[in-house]
């Protein structure tokens, strides 16, 4: 699909999202899921999907609820993931071959404590500077205000090549309504605000990665394959079944994953192929 092509199939100026990704670390596009798509993910979110407490980053309260492993979960947000218009701008910023990270819906609670700036690509023990590897989305349920914590972003510093950053680095707070989504460069520095007002903050994370690195969430595990094979096949390659390479002894995955042979069909011992000499 062209350029031109793809902007009017999805109705968002893909290219311009994707520019300002990789230039200033970030892009938001407001008005991506609308209020029924929003309520139908919070009730399964408050009805369906078991949850933790967060005490990470930086942050002891105990005030932020969040659901991990969102994929074997629930079928609330499978759309969301497919959406040509996130895959589009993913695969704009960190190229074809991705697959999905961590999947999280979380909720930060009144009282809840400013995160420390971090960078989600630091995991992977890569120098920089590197290519991107990793693009985030969050989207937001609830409007993202300063009061109740909206995202603090360092724009540009995607760019910088230090492991480390000032927490008192100059950051600005993204504000954005219900349904909007903010997308960022896995190397930018970012935090989740405090929560200083009456109301909950309720969001909706992806990560994704270029397919060559581990993800976070184990996918080919903590996904049951029962549960796998019922899903789209593009959400299956999201998962990490990629036929790359040698695949299962030379076998697509999602094959595999269907008929659960694990050694090839056309494999022979020896003395079958001396045979045929």
């Amino acid at each position: 699909m062209s350029e031109s092509d793809e902007k009017v199939a999805l109705g968002l100026d893909i290219a311009h999202h994707v520019h300002e990704i990789q230039t200033q670390g970030y892009s938001v596009v407001p008005n991506f899921l609308d209020a029924e798509e929003i309520a139908k993910i919070r009730y399964a979110f408050n009805t369906e999907v078991p949850i933790t407490e967060m005490r990470a980053i930086g942050t002891e309260s105990g005030k932020t609820w969040r659901a991990h492993n969102l994929i074997a979960k629930t079928r609330a947000v499978d759309h969301v993931y497919l959406d040509p218009r996130l895959r589009a701008i993913v695969e704009g910023v960190i190229g074809k071959y991705t697959q999905i990270n961590i999947t999280t819906l979380f909720n930060t609670l009144p009282g809840e404590t400013k995160q420390l700036l971090h960078q989600d690509d630091g995991l992977w023990p890569i120098p920089r500077p590197h290519p991107s590897f990793l693009c985030n989305a969050l989207i937001a349920f609830d409007d993202f205000r300063i009061d109740n914590g909206a995202t603090h972003i360092v724009p540009y510093s995607h760019t910088w090549h230090d492991c480390n950053v000032d927490q008192d680095v100059d950051s600005i707070q993204v504000e954005m309504p219900s349904g909007s989504m903010l997308l960022w460069e896995g190397g930018m520095w970012h935090a989740g605000g405090a929560n200083k007002s009456t109301d909950e903050r309720m969001g909706l994370f992806i990560s994704h990665q270029v397919s060559y690195l581990r993800p976070q969430e184990i996918q080919l595990l903590s996904v049951p394959q029962d549960v796998v094979r019922e899903m789209p096949r593009k959400l299956k390659r999201l998962l990490g079944y990629h036929p790359f390479g040698i695949g299962v002894d030379g076998r697509d995955p999602l094959d595999v994953l269907d008929d659960e042979i694990v050694v090839n069909p056309d494999a022979h011992l020896a003395d079958y192929w001396r045979a045929k000499l």
